[in-house]
């Protein structure tokens, strides 16, 4: 496989992880020690907010009982910049809700998100 489908295979860990609430898939999509998930969207007061979050607690949260299933499909990856045998960007539409950064490494061998960023769309 080359790097570009294993970049589309790791964004796939991610989302398909989300949705279906697979702990496994989420830990093999990011470099789960060291990523962190940003964002800068709505709060619930309707005010913007800039937030920052380790991928590990985040991943906590996807997975539990309380998470609400996502509501929408998830859109379509833009591009994906790779820059070396080990670094890469990928920018994915999600949905027109969200548009998704991903920081990636080559880890082990293996595609990896260090870093998620999202703005909302409707901010």
């Amino acid at each position: 496989m080359d790097d570009y489908d294993a970049i589309k295979d790791t964004i796939g860990h991610y989302f398909e992880g989300v949705r279906t609430k697979d702990r496994t898939r989420l830990e093999r999509a990011f470099t789960v020690d060291i990523a962190h998930i940003k964002g800068y969207a709505k709060n619930q007061s309707g005010d913007l907010e800039l937030w920052s979050l380790p991928i590990k607690d985040m991943i906590d949260v996807w997975v539990s009982d309380d998470a609400p299933p996502p509501n929408r499909d998830y859109g379509k990856i833009l591009s994906i910049q790779i820059y070396s045998d080990i670094a890469a960007t990928a920018l994915f539409d999600c949905s027109g809700v969200y548009l998704d950064t991903f920081h990636m490494i080559k880890f082990n061998g293996e595609w990896r998100i260090t870093d998620k960023f999202y703005v909302d769309y409707q901010a």
